[in-house]
């Protein structure tokens, strides 16, 4: 599994995680967290504002945990994400969503951000319609009501384009 906690990432802002690309979306979501944060381990969610969240709603994810059973139902689909996805997930458990559920990454994903109760990043291969994308890649912040309690996840998504040569063929076309 690819992940790291942004606790790991240097000290000064916008530095990235070894093997995971710099991202201005994934450092502008991870400093919104921090903000919110302020003294507290997690912000709640209510101390992000919508009008903070506004430039990057088309890219995230909200959801609420569950803790009996725990699940994850997903509570809001930015608009970026709604095109790429292949269904409206809106109101469902990541259980419910075949390719979603355990054993899975995303499902591995968001649970270690619940169990460390911390920022995390990953790499996702994309599988979808758009043959300009290659890979997902995302931070996962957790937040909490009480501070302490894990109760929903906002996720933010960058997308990797495909790389393609000078001729417009996909680099492993040229392979024999």
């Amino acid at each position: 599994m690819q992940l790291a906690t942004v606790a790991a990432i240097a000290s000064k802002p916008g530095s990235g995680l070894p093997g995971y690309p710099q991202s201005e979306l994934l450092t502008r979501a991870h400093l919104l967290w921090l903000a919110a944060r302020g003294t507290a381990e997690m912000p709640a969610r209510r101390q992000i504002t919508d009008a903070a969240l506004e430039p990057l709603r088309p890219q995230i994810l909200l959801f609420a945990v569950e803790h009996a059973p725990f699940d994850f139902r997903y509570l809001e689909i930015g608009s970026r994400m709604m095109t790429l996805s292949n269904d409206d997930y809106t109101g469902k458990r990541l259980s419910e969503v075949p390719h979603q559920r355990p054993p899975s990454l995303v499902w591995d994903h968001l649970a270690a951000a619940v169990d460390a109760r911390a920022p995390v990043r990953g790499v996702l291969p994309y599988v979808g319609r758009s043959r300009n994308i290659s890979s997902i890649f995302h931070i996962v912040l957790p937040l909490a009501e009480d501070g302490e309690t894990v109760d929903h996840l906002l996720v933010c998504v960058d997308l990797a384009p495909v790389v393609r040569l000078q001729d417009g063929t996909h680099p492993f076309t040229q392979l024999g």
